[in-house]
């Protein structure tokens, strides 16, 4: 309300600063006038100037029957005491003069002292006009147009967006209280959408983070307490311990518990890292240079053949560090199930070049396919795993505008595919 009475304050102002400022609008008034009558000075002085001097008086109230406004026959005397020292010049030279209202004309009949003065031209009555062309119902119109003008770009521009950016403000406010939960309002402003839709990622990138800080902690603590139970029965054994091999393998086994905390940290540390940039940097990469890369890495499986695929024409924009450290995930896990044989492979597929490990091992099921991705689950416990990888095989192919799945393989097991922009 304070913005539509400022704005309406800043329209009367405009108009009564207008209104005010002299000059200009007298000149024009002033020759207006004076365009209109000079035509109409003249007849009246032809007129005049066939009639002898005694029947003016009856010529001009002949004269007054046709005009609205007054006609008279004045003295030059009379006549120059409303006008100027420069008007009564022109006056005696027989110039139509205007008066400094603007609203009376004075000419001098020619060899004579009588004048012949034209108005007030705004007192004569008007006459009768229907009410839809009268003068208020101009002024009506008027208004109303001026309140259209108003009301409309107010309510488009401001109050739509007022409306819009108020409802986003009380969401804001129910995530700043912790209600991640809070649903995020339509909006009907183009102007304003953005902003809709930047609050909808936050909220739920929000959520996202919450909820894996939530499994971070649950799972951490749960990985954390078999350890340090095994390392603090261990140490009560080592302090009972008589003889020097008994002593030795309490020791070794406290050091395989230190290193599996290790590990359990750096897994931790690593899927946080990740997980916080918001994207990664990318840069041209060689699908096969990448992927002889991660498989020498690997250290060969017994009986298991490792082998590679990738379609000609493959072209790549990826971060090298991120995607070899998902790639090796991949690896290691299906060289873990596999039974003789794992596969990497690269295709195109429409906009996205997707990157797929495939085994002959056991596979997911479909019911599981979405589980296994969640941080610190594991389908098949193992020693020398946390339930990490997965989890950062998918936050590596988000950081990259992708997506990270699990299907059914050709070869009977099961597919972990990355797919990544073209």
């Amino acid at each position: 309300m304070n913005f539509v009475a400022v704005y309406l304050l800043l329209i009367a102002g405009g108009i009564a600063l207008w209104a005010a400022v002299p000059g200009a609008d007298r000149i024009d008034e002033e020759f207006y006038l004076h365009a209109h009558v000079q035509g109409t000075h003249r007849l009246i002085a032809a007129r005049f100037a066939t009639t002898a001097s005694a029947d003016w008086p009856d010529l001009r109230e002949h004269l007054q029957r046709d005009f609205a406004y007054p006609v008279r026959l004045l003295g030059l005397d009379a006549a120059s005491a409303a006008l100027t020292a420069t008007q009564q010049v022109a006056l005696h030279d027989g110039a139509v003069v205007i008066d400094s209202n603007h609203n009376r004309s004075y000419q001098r009949l020619a060899g004579s002292d009588q004048v012949i003065a034209l108005g007030d031209f705004y007192t004569y009555a008007p006459p009768a006009v229907p009410w839809y062309d009268s003068d208020a119902m101009h002024y009506a119109v008027m208004l109303l147009n001026v309140v259209m003008a108003v009301a409309v770009p107010l309510y488009f521009l401001v109050y739509r967006v007022w409306r819009d950016v108020y409802a986003l403000g009380r969401v804001t406010l129910a995530i700043q209280d912790g209600r991640l939960d809070v649903a995020i309002p339509a909006v009907r402003t183009r102007l304003v959408q953005p902003l809709q839709e930047a609050l909808q990622g936050m909220a739920s990138r929000l959520r996202t983070l919450m909820d894996a800080q939530r499994i971070l902690a649950d799972a951490v603590a749960h990985e954390i307490r078999t350890p340090l139970a095994r390392m603090r029965f261990g140490v009560e054994m080592l302090r009972e311990a008589d003889d020097q091999p008994e002593r030795d393998r309490q020791q070794e086994g406290l050091l395989l518990d230190i290193s599996q905390l290790e590990r359990l940290t750096e897994a931790g540390v690593g899927y946080s890292r990740i997980g916080r940039l918001p994207r990664v940097q990318r840069a041209p990469l060689q699908v096969g240079e990448l992927f002889a890369q991660v498989m020498d890495a690997q250290p060969p499986q017994r009986g298991v053949q490792l082998r590679s695929e990738i379609d000609p024409g493959i072209s790549l924009r990826a971060n090298r560090e991120a995607l070899q450290l998902a790639l090796r995930n991949l690896l290691g896990n299906a060289l873990r199930f596999a039974h003789h044989h794992v596969r990497l492979s690269a295709t195109r597929e429409g906009d996205w070049v997707v990157l797929a490990v495939d085994d002959d091992g056991r596979g997911v099921g479909v019911l599981q396919r979405d589980q296994i991705f969640v941080p610190y689950v594991q389908l098949h416990p193992h020693a020398d795993g946390f339930g990490l990888g997965l989890a950062i095989v998918r936050v590596v192919a988000e950081k990259h505008g992708g997506r990270a799945d699990v299907v059914h393989s050709p070869l009977g097991g099961a597919r972990f595919r990355l797919l990544l922009p073209a």
